[in-house]
């Protein structure tokens, strides 16, 4: 699982490409998992500068989510 950590609203990032999914832990202690995300969502996600943005326009209700805690 590829991962980035220590963002403002995020704390770490993970991808699993075999699965397809994107999980991200945020500093408030949940854990989400999206299912069925393209890798090229996670390496767009990876590049942009505001990572909460990205998240909140591209991510957040636009794919299956599963809370972890």
């Amino acid at each position: 699982m590829s991962k980035l950590e220590s963002l403002p609203r995020i704390a770490s990032v993970g991808y699993d490409e075999s699965s397809r999914t994107l999980e991200i832990r945020f500093h408030q202690l949940s854990t989400l998992q999206y299912q069925h995300v393209p890798a090229r969502i996670f390496r767009d996600f990876l590049s942009v500068v505001s990572k909460g943005r990205f998240y909140d326009g591209v991510i957040k209700g636009k794919f299956p989510e599963i809370k972890i805690k």
